[in-house]
């Protein structure tokens, strides 16, 4: 019998071995036969991270190698108390909550999870996920009567929610009926909803009785695990359906293209229903060995950020932008404007033999975001370019990223080994993307460097499809397994993406010519004083659709001033941009909103309801 317990030991040993080696040789012929960029591979950061078959793998071997570190930090009720949670302890809470939810009959069920950002958020996604369940994370901002329609459409069986979230759930589960049961990640006292608290050791009384079923249980990894509603920042909501492949395939790519390793600090400041921080931001960092510290409200990100010290922080461009504003309100607070005009010029004029001051010379400014402060991950959403020089004057890189919920969500990144200012990146490990548009006869075909087209992606990443809905599956794929993103964009001579806008948001004029919206919007950010725009088509009786910028001002910088002072200074912000722009791309009319835009909780602004 020892003999033979060896034998299958090894057996085991060459299997696994086996399967790696398939799995980097797909990834080099992916790379080498099918990807069109891979003759600029060599500017690809060199992997650090393992693939891994399902995510309790990438749990179980995290909570091996990083044991008693600490995997999450977050604020008390006290808002002033910070607790932390180990790697060993997260894996045991995930093992005894999803022990307790195998004994409900709850192992293969979906189950939607609505909360603010926290430990137990993550606890139920990997204890759902890793007993056969499929999770459905919900916006949290989500009205009861979304709710309901979100958790009778995926046919929810139970819901995870927090004390805030609470009584939204009580509301929308009156049209929700196929909902039997309701954890609350607090304690809410008498109801008939369960403390988590209490299901956890539930969970850990079971494991220790024997009862081991949630341990034992082998799962398909290619059936959906996660369906995720996305945004509907254009007025409607898909459900896109992934796979246990389709997020380890992403994790693995992602942490294989950052500059993030173990026992690095990431400050947490997105929801965590959002695909890129519940994939790059959490699994990724669970994956590296980092620590994930919890940012409780955006009114006290830039207290938290001096508390949590972060070594990198994964955003969208609203937070690179908000916390520039707040650096540039501080410098001229303190009198500081004259002396960071001169460091920047030494740190511009230092940077073009290779080195970088300005950790040094703006100790202040980083001081005043934790000083540690190096690497920001920005994706979701345009950047402005000119956002990048800034940061990296004062000593922190601003890497952008691309993707989409149907892909993960990863496509690109730049790459920190050979950054690109105003490019997205290069196409993550295994991952191929081409630029297509219609020839004359209105067949697709793929389009040169430099010539912009829709962006089409085909990757280990990319969805099972939409949930319930066929039709739109098919349209979303093409015959050879592209996924048409409806985003446009161009790809350059080295190989990077940039994008160009959404093909929804295109402006098509009598003439034929397209103007791309997120351009010209571009061009507005610059200036200081606008603090959101749209610039979108308003229909007119007579005539071509007129070009309109509707703006919301930031009005802190407009004290004082009358309503026709403010309009005269906007017309002469747009005068200015059209200076730049060919005639047919010029905005030709100004709208000012005295309340802010719509958003989600990606603070995305909602275009449809402008």
């Amino acid at each position: 019998m020892p003999g033979k317990g060896k034998e299958r030991m090894a057996l085991e040993t060459l299997r696994d071995t086996l399967r790696d080696s398939k799995d980097r040789l797909q990834d080099s012929l992916r790379g080498t036969i099918h990807n069109p960029l891979s003759r600029w591979s060599t500017r690809l950061p060199k992997r650090q991270a393992e693939k891994f078959s399902d995510l309790r793998e990438l749990l179980d071997s995290s909570a091996d190698r990083y044991g008693d570190s600490v995997l999450y930090k977050w604020f008390a009720k006290d808002n002033t108390t910070i607790q932390e949670m180990t790697y060993r302890q997260f894996r045991s809470q995930v093992t005894y909550l999803g022990t307790a939810l195998c004994a409900r009959g709850l192992r293969s069920s979906r189950i939607a999870i609505i909360s603010e950002e926290r430990p137990e958020w993550m606890e139920a996604f990997l204890a759902i996920i890793c007993g056969g369940g499929t999770v459905v994370p919900m916006d949290r901002d989500l009205d009861a009567a979304h709710l309901g329609s979100f958790l009778s459409l995926a046919e929810a069986e139970a819901v995870f929610c927090s004390a805030h979230t609470l009584e939204k759930v009580r509301e929308g589960m009156k049209s929700a009926k196929t909902v039997r049961f309701v954890f609350c990640f607090d304690d809410v006292g008498e109801g008939e909803e369960e403390n988590v608290s209490d299901l956890v050791l539930k969970g850990k009384l079971l494991l220790s009785d024997g009862y081991t079923e949630y341990v034992r249980a082998r799962l398909s990894t290619d059936k959906m695990c996660t369906l995720l509603f996305t945004s509907g920042t254009t007025g409607t909501s898909k459900g896109v359906m992934l796979s246990q492949n389709n997020l380890t395939a992403c994790v693995y790519h992602s942490c294989n293209m950052v500059d993030i390793h173990e026992g690095e600090v990431l400050m947490s400041v997105l929801p965590m229903h959002h695909t890129y921080e519940l994939v790059c931001g959490q699994l990724g960092a669970i994956c590296l060995g980092a620590t994930v510290c919890f940012n409780n409200s955006l009114k006290y990100f830039m207290r938290n950020i001096k508390i949590f010290r972060p070594t990198a922080m994964i955003v969208v461009p609203v937070f690179v932008t908000s916390v520039y504003r707040k650096i540039r309100e501080e410098i001229d607070k303190k009198k500081f404007r004259q002396a960071l005009n001169v460091g920047i010029r030494v740190t511009s004029a230092v940077n073009h033999v290779g080195l970088n001051l300005g950790s040094f010379l703006f100790y202040q400014v980083r001081k005043g975001l934790g000083g540690r402060l190096r690497t920001i991950i920005c994706g979701g959403a345009a950047l402005n370019p000119e956002m990048v020089d800034k940061f990296s004057q004062f000593g922190i890189r601003i890497c952008q990223g691309y993707g989409i919920t149907e892909c993960s969500p990863l496509v690109c990144v730049v790459p920190y080994t050979a950054m690109r200012k105003g490019s997205v990146g290069l196409p993550a490990y295994g991952t191929e993307v081409r630029i297509v548009g219609t020839d004359d006869s209105g067949k697709e075909t793929e389009l040169p460097t430099h010539v912009i087209g829709e962006i089409q992606i085909r990757s280990p990443q990319v969805m099972l499809g939409y949930y319930l809905d066929q039709k739109a599956t098919k349209n979303a794929m093409t015959n050879d397994g592209f996924f048409r993103s409806g985003d446009y964009g161009y790809i350059d001579n080295d190989g990077y993406l940039y994008i160009t806008g959404r093909k929804k948001n295109i402006i098509i004029l009598s003439n034929g010519k397209n103007v791309y919206p997120e351009e010209l919007e571009e061009y507005l950010y610059e200036n200081d004083l606008v603090k959101d725009c749209v610039v979108l088509a308003r229909p007119q009786e007579e005539g071509d659709a007129v070009i309109t910028a509707v703006i919301y001002p930031d009005f802190s910088r407009l004290e004082g001033k009358s309503d026709q002072e403010i309009i005269g200074e906007f017309r002469a912000i747009v005068a200015a941009v059209n200076k730049r722009l060919p005639t047919f791309k010029q905005i030709r009319n100004v709208e000012l909103r005295k309340t802010e835009f719509e958003k989600t909780t990606t603070q995305k602004i909602q275009r449809y309801k402008v």
